[in-house]
């Protein structure tokens, strides 16, 4: 993030047309229509020229709610081959329509993996080779929790380039055009790259985005108010561990590990060697792959001689909690969930992470009485 903030405005075809230019260097990643609701596409879509550019226009969505992709599949992918040791591919990338929560998650990861003494370099050229430009989130979902751990519904930090689209006070006015906010030198370099029209952001544009933004917090305490969380979530698990709200929420818990996969900040993974046979030497080439690993899966926590900490499925149920809540914050100061709302929406036990906090706020009421 830059010490000084940079606000510009521009027109909403300047934007367009900057975006169709970059896609002769980049390859485009952004929000479009999917088959329920937004998803990722690469554009433009294979079939079509990039000299072309028309569905640029027409086809991403911007604002709404996050996606159900997470920012990860694209920085640290499901399955990717880990030799030789070095990455080799210098394709360079540009990540559209990043909400808030997503670019929360990636400094986690960013702490994973970009340990200065030991950096992953596969992570570590991807992260180099992407840029990323957020937006703020407008119409956030039924599931969506950041306030109640300390978020908001527009990207702070983390971005190279923030977005938030103006809106029209009537009819009349029409285009109102877009507010870019630079968040990193790698975002200012990109504009000046393709010399895209820019204006100092005005007071009252600054304030209608905020006022916006203000309507969004609002409609999200809304959605939230059933849930009861404490002004500070680091104390959301502190001195719960035995309590029977495991015992009880994870009877629903089937182990699918689908709330790991979709997680945003979730990086566990397993290293696999496969073989196969030179066909010229006849002998065998040994190759590594990482996959996506889950702390809900039986095996996770396993050893040698069979050993197993987290044998039952209340162990790992509350070991996701855990590391979220309570071990991430005290090992590198940061919450490892950010709201985003996504394991509500992808558990096949229909478990809401927010209820189980809740009920968990009300236990330690109760202790207190007896």
């Amino acid at each position: 993030m830059m010490k000084e903030t940079e606000v510009y405005h521009l027109k909403n075809e300047d934007w367009q047309k900057f975006l169709k230019q970059t896609l002769a260097k980049y390859g485009l990643y952004a929000p479009g229509k999917g088959l329920v609701e937004p998803e990722y596409r690469i554009y433009p879509p294979p079939q079509s020229s990039p000299s072309r550019g028309e569905e640029i226009g027409g086809g991403v969505i911007y604002g709404g709610a996050r996606t159900p992709q997470p920012l990860k599949f694209f920085i640290y992918p499901p399955r990717e081959k880990v030799s030789p040791d070095q990455p080799s591919s210098d394709k360079k990338t540009i990540i559209l329509g990043i909400k808030a929560c997503d670019l929360k998650a990636l400094s986690v990861l960013d702490k994973i993996f970009l340990d200065p003494d030991f950096p992953d370099p596969f992570y570590q050229k991807r992260r180099e080779n992407t840029i990323l430009i957020s937006d703020d989130c407008t119409e956030p979902k039924e599931s969506c929790f950041c306030i109640l751990l300390g978020g908001n519904p527009f990207p702070e930090e983390g971005f190279d380039l923030n977005l938030s689209f103006l809106p029209a006070l009537s009819e009349v006015e029409g285009d109102k055009g877009i507010l870019v906010e630079v968040g990193s030198k790698k975002g200012k370099d990109l504009l000046e790259e393709y010399k895209i029209p820019l204006l100092p952001a005005e007071e009252k544009q600054l304030k209608i985005r905020q006022e916006k933004r203000e309507k969004v917090i609002e409609k999200l305490k809304e959605i939230n108010k059933d849930f009861k969380f404490p002004q500070d979530p680091l104390t959301l698990t502190k001195g719960k561990y035995d309590s029977p709200v495991w015992n009880e929420a994870s009877e629903d818990c089937v182990g699918c590990a689908a709330c790991t996969n979709i997680c945003p900040a979730c990086h566990c993974f397993l290293l696999s060697e496969l073989s196969t046979m030179n066909s010229e030497l006849s002998t065998p080439k040994f190759e590594k792959f990482r996959y996506w690993d889950s702390c809900q899966y039986t095996g996770f926590a396993r050893v040698a001689a069979g050993a197993n900490p987290r044998k039952k499925l209340m162990e790992r149920f509350r070991n996701r909690f855990y590391c979220k809540l309570e071990y991430k914050p005290e090992n590198f100061e940061l919450l490892a969930c950010t709201g985003c709302g996504r394991c509500i929406e992808a558990c096949q036990g229909k478990i809401d992470i927010r209820e189980v906090l809740t009920k968990l706020v009300d236990y330690k009421a109760t202790d207190e009485h007896r």
